[in-house]
């Protein structure tokens, strides 16, 4: 029988509540009208159903808190009149982080309720459903290593907001709450950040020997995706030695670059780079008031092609963001991309002494970004340290609204860059310093009072 994805969800909703009393649930149904999950198409439809994975359920946040942008005064004032909840995006804006106030409820939930919450579902029903052939075993497998990998993307972008950065202090610091059961009935409590990032990595690690090498759409997973996340989260672990060599699995897979130079207008969704599609849970705040900032957007070379391609002029001297890989020029994205795989291999061959080497990796990218008029002098390091600053700037430089600048801020700041951000509103300045207690958001108090978990410190 054919099920919509309706019916599925429907029926793991009734289903899932009896499912540790009932071991055979899957045998007999409770009721005639419900519908179960009984074959791995199933499984896999479930994992398709857009508004129920990834894509769009991480928390924007994770470039809401961040200096690529800033609003002026009457934008924020406005968004201060909204809802409550709208209201809580201005005072995140200036990191707010008295206890009296809390994190958009959205931006902790979402992630929980659907990416979490469906890939728990189809790892607590699968077992149950065997492989009968080679083909059926594939899709098996893809089933399998695609829930693990949603499932840790959504931990490890959860852990860039509620977390500390990772760091020597990971097994005694805060972590989030690891949901590993679809079972809404199991206790829960907050990890450690040590045991939140073994769990991503674990996940990663199995989904990646999972995991087809194509797929039919790049928002299903493959082992590039795979690579990809464990080298952005060995990144934030700041463990560059995997970093580089999960990036380097990555390239291997798809080493594609757009020339910028054949580029006009918006880039197109699902473009060569796009090895995993993904965006975050999208507020107000970064959406429709954001101004780039001026010292960002003044730091790209006339001949820098991103110069063009990145942003639109507001008609009164500012800028705003456009160069989205998302499909819609203003929203960011979070997916994995093959421009983030060649500046974190080159980042981590530069923190190596791999001088030669780390300059190639960027100069590979930088040429597809610059134009094509006889002024292009590749990039020269004096040493690792001068090829690890360069290619620093420039991953600022690409990177931009991909919801990667702000774990770059909080990683960087625990080795000494010294990142201090600021927001000036009505003439008052909000900053925020290095290593800051408010650069980790508090949990929303609606969930503290359901579930009893810790808050974080103040």
């Amino acid at each position: 029988m054919k099920l919509t994805i309706n019916k599925l969800i429907y029926g793991i909703g009734l289903l899932i509540v009896s499912f540790c009393s009932c071991s055979k649930y899957l045998d007999k149904k409770p009721l005639k009208s419900q519908v179960v999950p009984s074959s791995l198409t199933d499984l896999q439809a479930i994992l398709d159903n857009n508004a129920r994975t990834t894509r769009g359920e991480t928390p924007a946040l994770i470039e809401a808190l961040a200096d690529n942008y800033y609003i002026t005064t009457a934008n924020w004032q406005s968004i201060m009149s909204g809802p409550l909840d709208v209201q809580q995006e201005a005072l995140d804006y200036i990191w707010d982080g008295s206890p009296t106030t809390t994190t958009s409820l959205t931006d902790w939930q979402s992630p929980y309720t659907n990416p979490v919450y469906y890939s728990n579902v189809v790892l607590d029903v699968l077992p149950r459903i065997p492989a009968t052939d080679s083909a059926s075993n594939i899709l098996w497998n893809t089933v399998k290593g695609s829930a693990l990998f949603y499932r840790a993307f959504a931990f490890e972008r959860l852990a860039q907001v509620y977390c500390r950065p990772y760091s020597p202090s990971a097994a005694k610091d805060l972590g989030i709450v690891l949901k590993l059961s679809g079972s809404v009935t199991e206790a829960v409590s907050r990890s450690t950040v040590q045991q939140t990032y073994d769990q991503v990595i674990n996940d990663l690690k199995m989904a990646a020997d999972l995991l087809p090498i194509t797929s039919i759409a790049s928002t299903r997973p493959t082992k590039a995706a795979a690579y990809g996340v464990l080298a952005r989260t060995y990144l934030e672990m700041r463990d560059y030695v995997n970093a580089g060599k999960y990036a380097d699995l990555c390239l291997q897979q798809n080493s594609s670059l757009m020339d910028y130079n054949t580029q006009s207008g918006r880039f197109q969704r699902f473009n060569i780079e796009t090895i995993y599609y993904s965006y975050p849970f999208i507020g107000d705040l970064v959406r429709s008031t954001a101004i780039v900032d001026s010292a960002l957007y003044n730091s790209y070379d006339s001949n820098d092609l991103r110069k063009t391609l990145f942003f639109r002029s507001n008609g009164n001297g500012t800028y705003k963001f456009y160069g989205s890989y998302l499909g819609s020029p203003y929203y960011p994205f979070d997916g994995i991309t093959t421009d983030e795989m060649y500046l974190i291999r080159a980042e981590c061959y530069a923190r190596a002494g791999n001088l030669n080497t780390a300059m190639n990796d960027l100069n590979t990218l930088m040429v597809k970004r610059w134009k094509n008029n006889g002024t292009w002098v590749p990039f020269t390091a004096t040493d690792a340290n001068d090829a690890k600053n360069k290619i620093l700037t420039e991953r600022r430089k690409e990177l931009l609204y991909r919801c990667l600048r702000w774990p770059d801020i909080r990683r960087l700041n625990l080795e000494g860059a010294n990142i201090t951000l600021t927001r000036v509103i009505n003439n008052i300045t909000y900053s925020l310093p290095p290593n800051d207690s408010r650069s980790v958001m508090l949990i929303p108090q609606a969930e503290i009072n359901l579930s009893g978990i810790a808050q974080n410190p103040r």
